[in-house]
């Protein structure tokens, strides 16, 4: 029996998902069985999202024999890496339908567009969007979305008007999105889902390596838990369950955390059925709806590439997490592994010139330097 979870409408698509999703990526790691017993066990615990790609390996091949003979009970979304009309169409669509075992996908993505170069060679005339539309007009896919981890480039997407729904990362430590690109999002009635709702927690919800077992213990790896306590509690599932009520409460459609155990799964629904808005401490807290003081980078990699190779996004990314968010110690100690330094920079004026944000990026960069050295 299908477990009611909340539902909410995906934008003009009308579509209705689960609030909680399930992520595609991390059933890789498990055995075709295994994978197919956590994905039918998602659905009947009331998730009814399911987010793949192409590009994860065969992560389409299980949720589609995983879900087959539910089809037409759950909403089915892919991706798309290819980037023009004939790979698209001949190896993307085509083989998706395959590998999922059905005759029509709800939503095909865009995958991947994180630059304006990107997203311009997509929607060229023989770009892959056309493949989309065509795919569409003969009832293979239902609706067309577009992802990235670019707010900037996502929301100069959805201006042209071509696509239902947009997914894009929101966390508490990259929370970009909500300047421009959710606003915009809603206003267009175009869907919102998120990815990486966990960024930064440290949580237990991780891509674990092939073979490996679930511990529900939290990776140390990043950041330096003993830095980032005092946001997020001792425990990973403590962190988790903050980060997820971070992201739930904007004005979002749906959350994709990537599963790989049924623990997790039950885990991730028992916080949205008990989420019932953030507390007026918890708004403090998270310092909710607030962005940092101008001027900030919002990584949307127009700078780039510099001609002398300072990887401008990484050294401000850095910065703030020093400045914002107090992560101190372990951005220090990433500065030191960069190849290409902030001395390097020749004051040449071309990542100010490409800024659309007009910051002044070269004394951005020379605080970042001191603050991480």
């Amino acid at each position: 029996m299908v477990v009611e979870l909340e539902r909410r409408r995906l934008g003009r698509t009308n579509l209705e998902v689960s609030v909680i999703g399930f992520g595609g990526i991390p059933i890789i790691a498990l055995s075709r069985k295994r994978a197919i017993e956590v994905v039918r066990y998602a659905y009947e615990h009331g998730i009814n999202y399911f987010d793949t790609a192409r590009s994860y390996g065969d992560s389409e091949e299980k949720i589609g024999e995983a879900l087959k003979d539910v089809r037409d009970d759950v909403i089915i979304a892919t991706k798309t890496h290819q980037r023009t009309k004939e790979d698209a169409a001949r190896a993307g669509i085509k083989q998706s339908l395959r590998n999922l075992q059905t005759d029509h996908i709800d939503i095909v993505q865009l995958h991947g567009i994180d630059t304006l170069d990107r997203l311009k060679k997509a929607m060229a005339p023989e770009g892959s969007l056309s493949a989309l539309k065509e795919a569409k007009r003969k009832g293979l896919i239902s609706y067309i979305g577009i992802s990235g981890h670019s707010p900037y480039v996502l929301a100069r997407a959805i201006e042209t008007g071509e696509f239902d729904t947009v997914l894009v990362p929101l966390n508490v430590i990259d929370r970009w999105a909500i300047e421009e690109l959710i606003p915009l999002a809603n206003k267009m009635d175009v869907g919102v889902i998120i990815m990486k709702a966990l960024g930064g927690c440290a949580a237990p919800l991780q891509y674990p390596q092939r073979g490996a077992r679930f511990l529900g213990k939290p990776s140390r790896d990043w950041p330096d838990p003993s830095e980032f306590i005092k946001y997020f509690g001792e425990e990973g599932f403590e962190r988790a369950s903050k980060c997820l009520r971070f992201v739930l409460a904007h004005e979002i459609d749906t959350v994709i955390p990537g599963f790989i155990s049924e623990e997790e799964i039950d885990y991730a629904l028992k916080v949205a059925e008990e989420f019932k808005g953030l507390t007026e401490e918890e708004k403090t807290f998270y310092r909710f709806g607030e962005l940092p003081p101008e001027p900030f980078c919002r990584q949307c990699g127009l700078c780039m590439p510099c001609p002398e190779g300072v990887e401008i996004m990484s050294i401000l990314r850095w910065s703030l997490y020093y400045t914002f968010y107090g992560i101190k110690h372990w951005t220090r100690n990433q500065y030191p592994k960069l190849r290409v330094k902030v001395n390097s920079c020749s004051k040449c004026g071309l990542c100010e010139e490409r800024c659309p944000y007009h910051l002044p990026v070269m004394r951005m960069l020379e605080d970042a330097e001191r603050n991480l050295t």
